[in-house]
Protein backbone atom coordinates (compact mmCIF):
# COMPACT_ATOMS: atom_id res chain seq x y z
CA UNK A 1 0.00 0.00 0.00
CA UNK A 2 1.16 3.76 -0.96
CA UNK A 3 2.17 6.67 1.32
CA UNK A 4 -1.17 8.47 -0.50
CA UNK A 5 -3.51 5.11 -0.11
CA UNK A 6 -2.67 5.39 4.09
CA UNK A 7 -3.78 9.17 4.03
CA UNK A 8 -6.86 8.76 2.38
CA UNK A 9 -7.79 5.38 4.62
CA UNK A 10 -7.13 7.78 7.59
CA UNK A 11 -9.28 10.65 6.37
CA UNK A 12 -11.92 7.79 5.45
CA UNK A 13 -15.11 10.02 6.03
CA UNK A 14 -17.42 7.31 7.19
CA UNK A 15 -14.82 6.17 9.63
CA UNK A 16 -14.55 8.52 11.83
CA UNK A 17 -13.53 11.90 10.63
CA UNK A 18 -17.45 13.00 10.33
CA UNK A 19 -17.49 11.92 13.83
CA UNK A 20 -14.62 13.33 15.07
CA UNK A 21 -14.94 16.92 13.39
CA UNK A 22 -18.78 17.09 14.72
CA UNK A 23 -17.52 16.39 18.09
CA UNK A 24 -14.59 18.43 18.13
CA UNK A 25 -16.33 21.55 16.55
CA UNK A 26 -19.22 20.96 18.57
CA UNK A 27 -21.44 21.74 16.16
CA UNK A 28 -24.30 19.72 17.94
CA UNK A 29 -25.89 20.16 20.84
CA UNK A 30 -28.10 23.31 22.20
CA UNK A 31 -26.17 26.41 20.79
CA UNK A 32 -24.96 24.64 17.88
CA UNK A 33 -26.34 27.53 16.15
CA UNK A 34 -24.74 30.43 18.15
CA UNK A 35 -21.24 28.44 17.75
CA UNK A 36 -21.62 27.93 13.95
CA UNK A 37 -21.77 31.38 13.62
CA UNK A 38 -19.09 31.89 15.47
CA UNK A 39 -16.99 29.81 13.46
CA UNK A 40 -18.43 31.77 10.29
CA UNK A 41 -17.51 35.43 11.54
CA UNK A 42 -14.96 36.84 10.38
CA UNK A 43 -12.01 38.37 12.87
CA UNK A 44 -12.85 42.20 13.57
CA UNK A 45 -8.73 42.69 12.40
CA UNK A 46 -9.37 41.00 9.24
CA UNK A 47 -12.50 42.84 8.53
CA UNK A 48 -11.28 46.33 9.22
CA UNK A 49 -8.42 45.71 7.19
CA UNK A 50 -10.74 44.56 3.99
CA UNK A 51 -12.83 47.52 4.81
CA UNK A 52 -9.46 49.54 4.54
CA UNK A 53 -8.18 47.98 1.56
CA UNK A 54 -11.56 48.03 0.12
CA UNK A 55 -11.44 51.98 0.05
CA UNK A 56 -8.05 52.14 -1.19
CA UNK A 57 -9.14 50.20 -4.25
CA UNK A 58 -11.61 52.80 -4.60
CA UNK A 59 -9.87 55.91 -4.57
CA UNK A 60 -7.10 53.95 -7.21
CA UNK A 61 -9.49 53.33 -9.70
CA UNK A 62 -10.87 56.95 -9.16
CA UNK A 63 -7.39 58.08 -9.89
CA UNK A 64 -7.17 55.99 -12.72
CA UNK A 65 -10.40 57.19 -14.22
CA UNK A 66 -8.92 60.85 -13.83
CA UNK A 67 -5.88 60.06 -15.26
CA UNK A 68 -7.63 58.40 -18.56
CA UNK A 69 -9.09 61.14 -18.87
CA UNK A 70 -6.17 63.02 -19.35
CA UNK A 71 -5.00 61.35 -22.04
Amino acid sequence: MTVDQELLRGLDWDRGLRTALIEGLEVTGGDSLKRSRQFLQEPPDVQSRREDLLKRLERLRLAKRELQSLF
